[in-house]
């Protein structure tokens, strides 16, 4: 039987039930329940997957944009001199910094999910969204609350460093990988199944639910593995 310390070898961080751990199995948990209890299209799910998608995009710029500029000035000023630099670099700059990245940031990913929703939504590749469907928005809600909660836990004990920048913009890309591997094999995989007379998406939506899950687990642990120590992630 596997434990949570065989699960914790597994994926990257310490595998410690903190409450923002409990409460994102819990979002997954119900999604998966509702999923199975309503029967939904691959569709339906991966929707929803993207709508936290974009609500981890929303928080990602909060926290860059809300990042503690002074901390993070000293700590690379502090860099600069152990490598013998001369300089220092100001708040200010840090502040310039954390607009520029979060305007782009928000621009790029928003680009990245348009393109998504329209794979998802419109082509009708994995099924039909149900838009007027409750459970979708309350699965929505879920994950918000979720990120929500997180985001109040961890805030003030993540180390600010001269890496929190560029961590912090590149940590979202990663928990997309589910999705963007979904979308471009699960093509082949419903042609492969069409050809066999099969029109079920559910081996799809396995697949996706397995990886998607295991994504959000190893990158919510790695993002926020040591803070209980130092603070740091």
């Amino acid at each position: 039987m596997m434990t949570l310390q065989s699960f914790s070898r597994i994926l990257s961080g310490d595998f410690d039930l903190t409450p923002p751990v409990i409460a994102l199995l819990s979002a997954n948990l119900v999604t998966i329940v509702l999923a199975i209890a309503g029967n939904w299209e691959a569709a339906t799910v991966i929707f929803i997957y993207w709508a936290q998608s974009i609500i981890i995009g929303i928080f990602t710029v909060i926290s860059m944009l809300g990042a503690d500029t002074k901390a993070i000035s000293a700590a690379m000023n502090r860099s600069r001199a152990g490598n013998g630099e001369t300089g220092t670099v100001e708040p200010a700059r840090v502040r310039t910094q954390a607009w520029i990245l979060g305007v782009f940031f928000a621009i790029h990913y928003g680009i990245f999910h348009i393109a998504y929703y329209s794979f998802i939504v419109e082509s009708g590749l994995f099924g039909v969204v149900d838009l007027s469907s409750q459970g979708i928005w309350f699965s929505c809600g879920l994950f918000f609350v979720n990120h929500l909660f997180s985001w109040l836990y961890y805030r003030n004990r993540l180390r600010q460093d001269e890496n929190f920048m560029m961590e912090t913009f590149s940590g979202p890309y990663y928990r997309i990988v589910p999705m963007h591997f979904t979308i471009m094999f699960g093509a082949v995989v419903m042609l492969v199944l069409g050809i066999a007379g099969i029109t079920s998406t559910l081996p799809v939506l396995v697949i996706f639910l397995l990886l998607k899950t295991a994504a959000d687990m190893a990158m919510h642990l790695y993002k926020h593995a040591g803070w209980q120590g130092n603070g740091s992630w």
